[in-house]
This record gives structure tokens, sequence and C-alpha cells, in this order.
């Protein structure tokens, strides 16, 4: 029988797991996970299946076994949070916990037999239960993927550390393998979407505030374009990857013929130049500096026939120069173009989003344009006779070095063989991957020789694809329907709207470094009476500045990081009774990030006000060409 204090506390504050276990017959526990004593005389748990019987914890002493286990983790006090995978009766999670008191923990329980079988003998408060954030029980097949994707998303930006009770590798053989794999794989997803929100959390805002006057006065690639001409025409989306040097002349036949509308994504471009061929339309999204790069030889050469569609958070050195027609798509990294941007027909304003690789970008426009069928050239997302990229990109060798090739990874090329890849464009190749199983309706065709093989896309070699498929002129001129369709006067309101919200957030972030100050004097004097009274004062600032609009578009999004960190630490510290302690978690959380808001204020000042005159200077020029003044 389950015991009634452990009883109380689920139903507190887990009662979602309370409703699963409550129902477990004690009968059945005994037949399949018997507890009895170990030899050092505390419960040890025998399980048994298909005739076969294992026990979970040693069944000489538990508890020393349980130090052993613990002591391979000397690395913990690097971490904020730990995964137990496998409960068992707990000893291991109560010696972790007795040596790293400050972390917090969640449960992962395959059994939800065993895990009745633990709330019945030991208490929840031994682990100890007020660190203890989440439980997760495994109900069926489904739930390793549900629980997994649940426990990402609550641990924020904390760092995990996974600890396994070592029996369950082996009586939980197929569960345990699902569960490592799967949770290496959101790890390194999560790590992946770190260090990019890290890299480029503050130059997509930059960007996309520098690039505003450009996003306003330039076509919108999803509204503004003629859909007749893309609607069930073929598309060739052309990457840079080591194979398009093969398909070159195919792609210049395909071009001089305007047998399909050439997109170049990212590098391509360079490659297509260097034996002069002009795609119909270059792409880019990349929010770098570096970007500037990718176009150096079409500012060089003055080529100003080649139209850009940029992301609108791209590198905003990108825009700066370039000679050619420019079309815009609104990024889903882009929090400030949606405020101030109205379509005068007042539509939703659609926008990409954000993806490891230019190339599924331009997917999601062809398939807004309705290109079909659409075929991918250079796309390897592999290695191909040690490249990683085609020859022609002056700025990059493609050469694989050999610490690549140590780290890379096999998976199935289009002839069914193994190629080596890496990490990055393995992600990449996934992530184009469930952008095409939404796209029912679209042909994708891919014609990469030797890359890697793309779910939900078939092979064909491109002189194949140019015999069979592509058998008459389809490129047309005429592909712009509009300049722009903005509404200029709702842009000129939400201007004057910001520019007060920008000078209200100095105010705001001043009171709130105060109200700091003020509990770190109290803290001093130690005056727990005065201190607990800046609390409600902290709450009050902090939700003027969350409904701030200069904070929401600009600030918050360039310490997007540190924001997480923050909202992972609340709980915490929302409900820490003593006082002052929660008085220094405040102050160091909340203060640090404080001071990262103050100083991005500081660097995007000068910004804000060279775009606030330059876009009431666009606005005044429209009113006059418009004969409104």
């Amino acid at each position: 029988m389950i015991l009634i204090d452990n009883i109380n506390f689920l139903r507190e504050q887990f009662p979602a797991v309370w409703e699963n276990i409550k129902d477990i017959s004690d009968n059945g526990l005994s037949t399949v996970a018997q507890v009895f004593p170990a030899k050092s005389g505390v419960p040890t748990l025998m399980w048994t299946a298909q005739g076969r019987s294992v026990y979970l914890h040693s069944k000489y002493d538990p508890v020393q076994e349980a130090e052993r286990l613990i002591s391979k983790y000397e690395d913990a006090r690097d971490y904020d949070h730990v995964m137990f995978y496998g409960v068992g009766l707990g000893y291991h999670i109560e010696a972790f916990m007795k040596k790293y008191p400050h972390l917090s923990f969640s449960l992962y329980e395959p059994s939800k037999i065993i895990f009745s079988q633990f709330l019945s003998h030991r208490s929840l408060n031994l682990l100890p239960a007020k660190k203890l954030k989440n439980i997760y029980l495994e109900m069926n097949s489904t739930d390793i993927s549900n629980n997994l994707n649940d426990f990402m998303k609550v641990i924020n930006s904390q760092k995990v550390l996974l600890v396994i009770l070592p029996s369950y590798e082996r009586v939980f053989k197929e569960e345990y393998e699902h569960f490592t794999t799967l949770f290496r794989q959101l790890i390194s997803d999560r790590r992946f979407s770190l260090n990019t929100n890290v890299a480029f959390e503050k130059r997509w805002i930059i960007n996309s505030l520098l690039n505003l006057p450009e996003t306003v006065t330039t076509p919108n690639a999803f509204y503004d374009l003629n859909q007749e001409c893309f609607l069930n025409k073929p598309a060739l989306l052309v990457a840079a990857g080591p194979s398009l040097q093969e398909d070159i002349e195919e792609v210049r036949y395909i071009k001089e013929n305007g047998l399909a509308y050439i997109f170049s994504v990212g590098s391509a471009i360079n490659v297509l130049l260097a034996h002069g061929i002009y795609p119909d339309f270059a792409c880019t999204y990349d929010p770098s500096h570096f970007n500037q790069k990718v176009f150096e030889k079409v500012v060089k050469e003055g080529i100003s026939t080649i139209p850009l569609i940029f992301g609108s958070s791209v590198g905003y050195e990108t825009l700066t120069a370039y000679p050619g027609p420019k079309l815009h798509m609104l990024t889903s990294q882009d929090t400030v173009a949606p405020f101030f941007l109205r379509r005068e027909d007042i539509s939703d304003l659609e926008t990409v989003q954000d993806a490891p690789s230019i190339a599924v970008i331009t997917l999601q426009l062809l398939h807004k344009l309705g290109c079909n069928p659409v075929f991918l050239a250079g796309q390897n997302l592999a290695y191909k006779d040690n490249k990683s990229y085609s020859q022609g990109i002056e700025y990059y060798s493609g050469i694989v070095g050999e610490q690549e090739l140590k780290r890379a990874i096999t998976v199935e090329d289009v002839y069914g063989n193994e190629v080596y890849t890496s990490e990055t464009f393995n992600k990449m190749r996934k992530n184009m991957e469930m952008l095409i199983s939404l796209y029912t309706n679209q042909q994708i065709i891919n014609t990469t020789k030797g890359g890697a093989k793309i779910a939900g896309t078939t092979f064909i070699p491109l002189e194949k694809v140019i015999k069979e498929m592509l058998v008459e002129r389809v490129v047309r001129d005429n592909w712009l329907q509009k300049k722009y369709n903005y509404d200029m006067e709702y842009l000129a309101g939400q201007l004057t709207v910001m520019d007060t919200e920008y000078k209200n957030i100095f105010k705001i972030i001043k009171s709130i470094i105060n109200i700091f100050k003020e509990m770190n004097n109290l803290i001093t004097t130690n005056n727990k009476q005065q201190l607990e009274k800046t609390f409600p004062k902290l709450d009050k600032a902090f939700t003027k500045i969350r409904e701030n609009k200069f904070y929401e578009l600009f600030l918050m999004p360039m310490n997007r990081v540190q924001f997480e960190l923050l909202t992972s630490q609340i709980a915490n510290i929302r409900f820490e009774k003593n006082q002052f302690y929660k008085a220094r978690k405040v102050t160091q959380y909340f203060g640090k990030y404080i001071y990262l808001c103050k100083k991005d204020l500081e660097l995007i000042t000068p910004l804000w006000k060279n775009v606030h005159g330059t876009m009431l200077q666009k606005i005044e020029s429209c009113r006059v060409n418009n004969g409104k003044k």
C-alpha cells in the first residue's frame, strides 16, 4: 500500500502522476516487483519478467552500492539539474542529492509497477521532495517522446546531467536504448538551438531594425510577386554542395532555355557566376556579418540583374552595397517588422520559420509561390570526395579537414550506400525532411548525385529530369506584381508609439536598479521587515517592463538566453521562505538580466534614433509622392 505521505504529496504536486498509479493492485506488485530485506537489513527490489528475475539493487547492501554509483559523478557540481532514469527504491537518488543538495532533479521511471513499490516502501521526502521538479512515467509506447519533449521545455537553458540506475540497462533494454537515443538527440538539438541563440540573439534584432527601411520599400516575396508566373511551374533550387560541379552544364541548359526558375541559395551564387550563369533569384538569410562576403563578387562586378530575396533578419551589411533588385521575406526571428508593418488590405503578414539552412527557408517560399515540381541540385548535405562544398567559392575551399572527418557520422545516400556527413548537415537534412513531410501537394525531386538521401524526395539525375520533365520554356519576365504594399500611415503611427515606449524604458530600468540597491542595503543592515516590502515593489516594476513595447521588441529578444535562465529560476526564488536568501537570488538573477538589458539599450539607442529618422523621411516622401501634401 502506498504511504500516506506520498499520496498527499502526489495529489498536491503531481496529480496526473497520482491518477496514473492510484489503481494499481497490490496483488500484481508482489509477483512482478518483489521487495524484501537485503543482507544489510534495508529493503531491496527484484524484478521478474519472462521467467527471469533480476535484482534492481544489491541483495547485500543497496545503500553502499548507491554510494559507489554516485562516486562516478565527480563533475555534478557543474550542472543545474539531474534527470534520474530508473527510480527503483531510490537509494542512488537519495545518496546523490545528499552530496549535491543544490541541484534540482527529475525522475523518469519506465515501470509504473516499480514506482508504486517505491511509493509503498520509501518516502519521497528522503530524496528530498522539495527539489523534485518533474516525475515522468511510461504508460504506453508514445510516452518516451512526449515525456522528453515536455522535459526539454521545462528545463529551458539549464545544464542537465543524466544518471542511470545500471540495472535498468539490462532489465528495460529496449526502453532504455530508445530513451537514451532520443534524450541525446534532444539535448543535441537544444544545445544547437542554444548556441544559435547565443551567437545571433543580438544580431537578429539589430539586423531587423537596420533592415527596416529596406523591408518597407521592397516587394514582399510572399505577396508582391505575380503568382501566375510561378503556380505549378518548375523551380530549381541550387545549393553549393560538391555535386553541383557535376551538373553545372545541365543548370546552364535549364537557364538558357528558361525550363525552370532557378533559385540559388547561399554560396551557390558564386559557383554559378564562376561559370557565367545568372540565377533568376538569389536567396539569403544568414544574420552574421560574414554573409556579405557571399555577395562580394556580385558587388565587385556591379551585377545588377540578379534579384536578391532576403530574410528580414539577414546581416544588414549584405543589403547595404547589393547592386541588384531586392525583395524580402519576413523571418520568425524578426520581432521588429511585424510591429511596424501592415498591408494596406490589413491581411495577416506571413513569415518564414527560421531554419538551419537557407535551402529550407527557400523551400517555404517556393511552396508559398506554388512552384511544382521543385528540383534540388547541389543539395548534398554530406561530404563527397572529402569536400563539403563545390568548387568556385573563392572564400572557402570546401575541403574537409582531418578533425571534421573524425567527427563525421554516416547516413544513407541517394544510391543506398553509406556517406559521411557532419552533425550540422544532418540537422539540416532532418529539418528539410520535416518540412517536406508537410508539403504533400508538392513534388520534390532530388537531383544531387551522391548526396544524402532526403526522405520525401525522389532521386532523379538532372540530365534525366531535363529529358523527361522539363520540356518547355516557363520562365517569364513579368514576375513582379507591385513595388510594395505597406500602409505608411499605420507605420507612422507605430513609430510614434514606439518612440514613446523607448523614452519610458529608461525610467523603468532606473526604478528597477534602485530597488536592487535598496535590497542590497537592507540585506547588509539585516532589516527583514523592510526587505519583505521590496518584493511587491519589484513585481510591480517588472510588470511595467514586461508591458513596455520597446523591451518586448528589442531588449528581451536580444537577451533571450538569459531570459530563459531567469525563467527557469523564478519558481525556486518565488517560494523561497528565507527572505535574505531570496533577496540575494533576486539581485543575482534579475540583476544580471536587467544589467544586460541596460547595456543593450545603450547599444541600440543610436541605431533606433537613426532608423526612426530615416523612416520618418521615407513616410514624408511617400506622402509627397501620393499627393497628400
